[in-house]
């Protein structure tokens, strides 16, 4: 019986532990989110709320790393450099979600842009 209790306590702190970690980067809307939770384990719906948001990080993104290139614009040989990193992280990016030949993992493009729009901002001096 005691073991039982363990184990079942054991089962329950790695569960919380799980969806504690599943938190994504900052920036992700409190839209997308309550999305993610309804959609639970339906992978049909969470595609359409990773696609919805993926329009809010997508903007995001451009934003900031167009601030950024503005803020370069007496360093050319920076915002050339800049450029050649953003290029690479899109590769990166889209190999990195790419399933298979034909699916893309549409919750992974969220998180990875979600990420470097916060990398890209942090780079924005004010």
């Amino acid at each position: 019986m005691k073991l039982k209790i363990i184990v079942t306590t054991c089962v329950l702190v790695l569960a919380g532990a799980s969806a504690h970690a599943q938190v994504g980067p900052a920036g992700l809307s409190e839209r997308y989110t309550a999305c993610q939770a309804r959609a639970g384990r339906n992978t049909v719906q969470q595609g359409i709320c990773a696609q919805t948001e993926m329009g809010a990080q997508d903007a995001r993104l451009n934003k900031a790393y167009q601030e950024v290139m503005r803020q370069l614009a007496k360093t050319p040989d920076k915002r050339l450099a800049l450029r050649t990193e953003q290029r690479s992280w899109l590769k990166a990016r889209d190999y990195a979600c790419k399933v298979d030949q034909e699916t893309i993992d549409n919750t992974c493009l969220v998180t990875k842009t979600a990420t470097r729009a916060n990398e890209l901002e942090r780079m924005i001096r004010f």
